[in-house]
């Protein structure tokens, strides 16, 4: 018995330690209160979703947010500026976005905020089949904030958290970098490398140093072409939505727009993929918030014919969202 006892001693013993280090370090930002949530200095990457949350409840008191683009991380390039030359004068907005992204986070987040007395006057949707397909997310970076989803999940949400930190290749890269201020190839996968500049009154990043290197011609070396490697499939369509808990997301959306009287816009992304959302989705998507709201842009276009428009496989340039909106805002 003393055996076993010194045994779970000797195994508990650093186990706590990392706990002491993870609490005090906070190194996720989901312990303690944060003003302005977001650096741009910050390598570590964080649960969007919980930052998007948090920044609204720390900046709405001053801005009194009105207007917000929901969806996942391609909804960041549709920039706030270029957004608010086709809202109302006086429109205050910002991004309430998660990574990944998934319908059943998108209708949390809209319900947050019209639980929290927000008004939401007017609204961007970004929206593709990937989103669509998912009703929620697994990983310490998708998924749902306690806040977002009701608090039922606040043990699993912070458990994943703390794997994370434990995993022994993210501590290794970690104190690399801290103690050498070098990011690594290894460490791609574990920390980033910011090169994004963060407006805060947004909630808006912004690839400062990507927009650079494509205009000097430095940023598609062979590296970034190997991302868009066998991606494209045009000529296929996704599968039809037929899950009743996502379209019951999305119906959950659509109240919430109703009951706040919001001017809405539902964008379907332009993926690299070419992979055509389902007709039958597409049916469902404008039955549900009405066929003058939905724009598809799925499939093979003018844009995914040509990789310039990408930063990889999974993002597209703001020039790319800029147009978009040009197209959906003037009624052409």
């Amino acid at each position: 018995m003393k055996k076993f006892i010194t045994y779970m001693s000797c195994f508990s013993i650093p186990l706590f330690v990392l706990l002491a280090i993870y609490i005090a370090t906070d190194i996720f930002k989901v312990i303690y209160h944060y003003d302005p949530y977001y650096e741009n200095s910050y390598h570590i990457g964080v649960n969007r979703a919980y930052g998007s949350a948090m920044t609204f409840l720390n900046q709405n008191p001053k801005f009194h947010y009105d207007s917000f683009i929901f969806g996942s991380s391609r909804s960041l390039y549709y920039e706030i500026d270029t957004w608010k030359k086709y809202l109302p004068k006086g429109s205050s907005c910002m991004h309430f976005d998660e990574f990944g992204g998934s319908i059943g986070g998108v209708r949390d987040m809209v319900v947050f905020l019209d639980k929290h007395g927000a008004q939401v006057r007017n609204a961007l949707l970004v929206v593709d089949h990937e989103l669509l397909s998912r009703l929620e997310q697994q990983g310490y970076l998708f998924a749902t904030p306690p806040l977002l989803g009701g608090y039922s999940n606040f043990i699993s949400f912070h458990a994943q958290h703390f794997m994370a930190f434990l995993n022994p290749k993210f501590l290794v890269a970690l104190a690399d970098y801290n103690l050498f201020g070098t990011f690594r190839p290894y460490m791609k996968t574990l920390i980033k490398d910011s090169q994004s500049t963060y407006l805060p009154a947004y909630n808006e990043y912004q690839e400062t140093q990507p927009e650079k290197a494509i205009r000097a011609g430095t940023y598609y070396d062979a590296e970034h072409l190997k991302a868009f490697e066998g991606v494209q499939k045009p000529g296929t369509f996704s599968s039809e939505i037929t899950d009743d808990e996502i379209i019951g997301c999305l119906n959950d959306i659509k109240g919430v727009f109703d009951k706040q009287h919001t001017s809405y816009k539902v964008v379907i992304s332009p993926l690299y993929d070419q992979v055509k959302l389902n007709p039958a989705t597409f049916n469902q998507l404008c039955a549900i918030f009405g066929k003058n709201h939905v724009y598809d842009f799925s499939g093979v276009n003018k844009w995914n014919r040509d990789y310039h428009n990408y930063y990889e496989a999974s993002h597209y340039r703001p020039s790319v969202a800029a147009e978009i909106m040009s197209i959906i805002y003037s009624g052409k």
